[in-house]
């Protein structure tokens, strides 16, 4: 009788033969009809519109792995160009290549036996992915069936019991295009990690996982967006999102101008505000995946935006016709925003902020200024499950006005009131008045030569319909210089009308020379046409001129 280890070597051998003569018939034979296969099938899915190329395929049945080189999904660019018989649903075109895409670690076993694809490993090197957004004109539009599957519903029913256990992605590159617009959008440098894959029905719904995934962890270089009209480009970069931290941080943010502020009224064609923004870090954290998943409301506990600077611009000797501005204050705004928010808290660090405006009468800009803005939003949402808890988003700030004077403001809104109800209260220290010079001249041909200021505070009750309030300004030594155009863009001082309007019209101090104290009482209705940040200013306004006598 033969020793039982001659029997085993013998079947171990046996059965290496069997794999080797295994793998030579699936690469030699089984693999070019497979390939015939898969490009036939990728054709007749799409119907015609796209085709499958690749430079080499590689299948190893002993390690279960494959591995495909330089390989391309490729649209037929006709079928989009076609008449409308031969336009596809889909209106988007995809260009898809890889450089190179390894699958390790199949289960053959489980895979013959359970019908189950279990893969260990996932590796996908430089892909990049262009798609091209088409528009017809005689499409129809109509709003989607919302009793279709989504995308990942319809993934998890025809995968159900795929199983991978990494996946990596490796610089890749994305590039969206709208046929019909200048819309432009780049992502460079994109490195991609999800581990545990599991794809079924109960994993979709697992508040643990996102997309089917436990574990993501996303890494962009830059991205580049280009609006519709090419006037304006966002750019960001890096930035970084794992869902192990809950946390989604970016980096160098800055969106402004890509002409000239001339070439953009002359395409706009009217006094349109003109935004630059840049912020060096912007971060959400203990970001809600669950609350994403099952009703794609963006939540979390903290917006961070920190260190950067507003600039906003408008040169209304541009035709400005009016519009209709109530129901747009920032609160009402945000309510009617597509996108869900429940954030708890934003915190505001070392912004600098500026309005310069363009005066329809003198031509000329005016410009005023919040350094060093600090501030905390609270219960920032459109969200009916937060606005259940409180209905109150309330914004607390400081900051330098005119670099001169320490401001503290509070804005409160009632998210639920339909007249969009708010108010605001503010607080100013000691200053120079003369430092509103940058803002008054320009806009009033008013020039303050002394001003002692002590203090301003005022409280305000605001809604779409009035404003109301009090105001109150402590101030000595006041003394203005009233000016005149002199041509060439140069004005002048008119002494006489100066003099006579500090000696009988504006009181030079308050309390005024008879121990007076002067207070400003605020009424105004709001004028349809008036935006929210202007009927601050006329309250602001208002409340000024009683305080200095210029209105009993």
């Amino acid at each position: 009788m033969k020793p039982f280890w001659k029997w085993g070597l013998g079947i171990a051998a046996g059965l290496i033969v069997i794999i080797i003569g295994s793998n030579w018939y699936v690469n030699h034979r089984w693999k070019p009809r497979m390939e015939v296969k898969l490009k036939d099938l990728i054709a007749r899915e799409t119907d015609g519109r796209y085709q499958l190329s690749y430079d080499r395929l590689e299948v190893s049945l002993l390690g279960g792995n494959a591995a495909a080189v330089n390989v391309s999904l490729i649209p037929d660019t006709a079928t989009y160009k076609g008449d409308g018989r031969q336009r596809p649903e889909s209106g988007a075109s995809y260009l898809v290549r890889i450089g190179r895409l390894q699958v390790k670690g199949v289960g053959l076993m489980r895979l013959l036996i359970s019908k189950k694809v279990h893969v260990n490993t996932v590796v996908i090197d430089a892909p990049s992915l262009q798609l091209v957004r088409h528009h017809w004109p005689d499409k129809d539009t109509a709003a989607a069936d919302p009793t279709v599957d989504t995308f990942a519903e319809r993934l998890a029913k025809t995968l159900a019991g795929t199983r991978v256990n990494r996946m990596v992605l490796n610089a890749g590159q994305f590039e969206m295009t709208d046929d019909s617009s200048a819309m432009d959008v780049r992502i460079r440098d994109i490195t991609l990690a999800i581990r545990d894959i599991r794809i079924d029905p109960a994993s979709l719904l697992d508040t643990a996982r996102l997309y089917f995934a436990r574990a993501i962890r996303l890494e962009i270089d830059s991205l580049d967006f280009l609006r519709p009209d090419s006037l304006y480009r966002l750019h960001v970069g890096p930035l970084r999102f794992q869902t192990d931290t809950r946390e989604l941080a970016l980096r160098d943010l800055r969106y402004g101008l890509t002409v000239s502020k001339a070439e953009f009224y002359r395409r706009v064609q009217r006094a349109k505000d003109i935004a630059n923004i840049a912020v060096a870090h912007v971060a959400l954290n203990d970001v809600n995946l669950a609350r994403w998943v099952n009703s794609q409301t963006l939540a979390a506990s903290v917006l961070r935006v920190d260190s950067g600077s507003i600039a906003v611009y408008k040169d209304k000797t541009k035709p400005n016709p009016p519009a209709y501005k109530i129901g747009e204050s920032p609160h009402q705004q945000l309510l009617g925003m597509k996108q869900r928010l429940a954030i708890d808290s934003v915190l505001i660090n070392a912004m600098d902020i500026s309005f310069t405006e363009v005066s329809d009468q003198t031509a000329k800009a005016g410009t005023v200024t919040f350094d060093d803005v600090n501030g905390l939003i609270r219960n920032m949402t459109n969200d009916s499950v937060m606005l259940a808890r409180n209905r109150f988003l309330q914004l607390d700030a400081t900051s330098r006005v005119m670099g001169a004077g320490d401001l503290e403001v509070r804005f409160r809104f009632d998210l639920l009131d339909t007249l969009g109800a708010h108010t605001y209260q503010a607080k100013v220290g000691r200053m120079d008045g003369r430092s509103f010079n940058r803002m008054l001249t320009p806009q009033m041909n008013v020039e303050v030569e002394q001003a002692d200021i002590q203090a301003m505070a005022f409280e305000m009750e605001a809604n779409d319909r009035q404003t109301s309030g009090t105001l109150q300004l402590d101030y000595r030594n006041l003394k203005v210089s009233l000016l005149r155009e002199a041509g060439n863009g140069e004005t002048s001082a008119r002494p006489v009308v100066s003099f006579f309007a500090n000696r009988f019209l504006v009181n030079d101090s308050n309390p005024d020379a008879n121990g007076i104290y002067h207070q400003g009482s605020v009424y105004l209705v709001r004028d349809p046409t008036y935006s929210f940040f202007k009927m601050i200013w006329h309250s602001i306004r208002e409340g000024t001129k009683q305080c200095i006598g210029l209105e009993p």
